[in-house]
């Protein structure tokens, strides 16, 4: 899940050193000065990734802001899309302003239950509320989606209601999937496998995924669907909870439309399960269980073809593939991937198990084809098998195309892979970079919290996206929050300063959570 940092404490406390200051412990002689005012102009160096003179400042004499900004307890900021998020650190209180205009697009007092993402993998709120109420808003401040059943969930633009008494543990029964409007697109039944499924599963090696169109002849049954986990384009991926992932229409679109919505509700696109092959590390076995990591728009050419990628990773048994090989998945016979030189909607998925080293795939959303593979570092079970993309904790650097990746066990904390080649650029190796936190990724550079073991102090560092380079350390500034288009929001003398975009922002994407 994504999480929020606090804000910097020079700015979250003005109010209380400002009230210090003017309430002395005791009777002074003289007194010497006023308590100094907050600054108007920013001076100093410029964050790597910021861009520009200040638009404005948010706190003071000629702060134009919202008046949330003056909460007694202070603010704390983070992005939402084009949008910055701020909290308040006293109530239950939330606001959504336009960086360019500080215009105030919505506000409530909800509670935050997730970030979540649309169908275009824009980014938005899923806000909770009593007896199972929720509401989904996006980052203009619309109101996406109104809830009132708890069995609902809002799921890449559109909504999934499960079973009655719906657990991990037993997840089948009926499901419907509707758009937001509560009109029915689709609705089916997941059934549990056949009690001598789990013993058939240990002598596969490859199901569906290895057949030709049309196969699924040893022991894959994508017609017993599974659970929705993502959908993004017209899409909707299923779980069956045995290692299998299904793609299928959404529905609800006219047809031919660019984004998937001509095929039918329902209509299966593509299979594939962990042990495919051509995937990076595929062996008989155990099958591992499919993650999705998050959708991206990527260079036409994506994948090892054009890259000269071969995987990171020796595969797990001498023989085997190492990754880096395009190769289809279980598609239907109408699949087609885009032409020219657009980009192509992908999905990155994670293939685990409780021990060995995971692996990344990643695949054309509307085909399935395997773009690339490689083998993870550690190993990295999910810890809810169900969990609705994106995967948390992971951060998207759309301008260099590079996604940081959490290791929940291994050698390194966390890696950087370049989704367009499929490679790792690099890893977290000494104590000093397993000590920083990436919060989030502006321009071509990744912010994150050094924090080290003997010193209480935290410190910004800036590190560039593709190299690990160290851009920048003990600024005098601190980055508090960047947008998708790259706004931001700059903490200089207990002032907080709204940045416009440096030069020409990169492709626009979620950058807390790989979209």
């Amino acid at each position: 899940m994504r999480t929020w940092r606090s804000g910097p404490p020079a700015v979250a406390a003005a109010a209380v050193l400002l009230a210090a200051a003017c309430t002395p412990a005791g009777p002074p002689e003289r007194p010497d000065s006023s308590p100094s005012p907050l600054p108007t102009d920013f001076e100093g160096e410029v964050p790597p990734g910021v861009g520009g003179e200040p638009l404005r400042h948010l706190h003071g004499p000629g702060a134009e802001g919202p008046d949330i900004l003056g909460d007694e307890l202070g603010v704390r900021i983070d992005s939402l899309g084009d949008a910055f998020l701020i909290s308040s650190n006293s109530e239950e209180r939330h606001l959504l302003m336009d960086p360019e205009t500080g215009e105030a697009l919505w506000q409530g007092r909800r509670r935050i239950e997730r970030f979540a993402l649309d169908g275009d993998g824009s980014e938005v709120l899923v806000l909770a509320g009593e007896r199972g109420r929720t509401a989904v808003v996006d980052d203009t401040g619309a109101t996406v989606w109104r809830g009132t059943q708890g069995r609902e969930e809002f799921l890449g633009g559109v909504v999934v209601r499960r079973p009655l008494r719906w657990s991990p543990g037993d997840p089948y029964g009926e499901y419907t999937v509707l758009d937001t409007e509560g009109r029915e697109l689709w609705d089916y039944t997941f059934e549990p496998p056949p009690e001598d499924e789990a013993g058939n599963s240990e002598d596969e090696d490859g199901g569906g995924a290895a057949e030709p169109p049309g196969g699924g002849e040893r022991g894959d049954d994508p017609d017993r669907l599974g659970v929705p986990v993502a959908a993004r384009g017209g899409v909707l991926l299923l779980d069956d909870g045995a290692g299998l992932l299904q793609a299928r229409g959404v529905g609800g679109g006219d047809e031919g439309d660019e984004d998937g919505g001509g095929d039918s509700a329902g209509d299966l696109l593509w299979y594939v399960d962990g042990r495919h092959p051509d995937l990076a590390g595929a062996a008989p076995g155990q099958r591992p269980r499919p993650q999705v990591v998050g959708g991206f728009d990527l260079p036409a050419g994506t994948g090892p073809a054009d890259h000269g990628a071969t995987g990171s990773a020796e595969p797990s048994e001498p023989g085997k593939p190492s990754g880096g090989i395009g190769a289809p998945a279980t598609p239907r016979p109408s699949a087609s991937a885009p032409s020219g030189g657009a980009d192509r909607p992908a999905v990155l998925v994670r293939w685990s198990l409780p021990e060995d080293p995971s692996v990344l795939s990643l695949h054309d959303l509307r085909t399935g084809e395997i773009l690339w593979s490689l083998v993870e570092p550690g190993a990295n079970p999910a810890a809810d098998p169900y969990a609705p993309a994106p995967l948390g904790g992971a951060l998207y650097d759309a301008a260099t195309r590079t996604l940081l990746l959490p290791q929940a066990s291994g050698a390194t904390p966390l890696i950087a892979v370049d989704l367009a080649a499929g490679e790792i650029r690099w890893e977290f190796e000494d104590e000093a970079e397993r000590a920083i936190t990436p919060a989030f990724a502006l321009g071509g550079y990744v912010y994150g919290d050094s924090s080290a073991a003997d010193d209480p102090t935290t410190a910004q560092v800036v590190l560039e996206a593709d190299t690990k380079d160290v851009a920048a350390e003990g600024l005098d500034a601190y980055v508090e929050a960047a947008t998708a288009r790259g706004y931001s929001v700059v903490v200089s003398g207990r002032q907080r300063f709204v940045f416009p975009p440096a030069g020409t922002a990169g492709p626009g994407a979620p950058t807390g959570t790989g979209g």
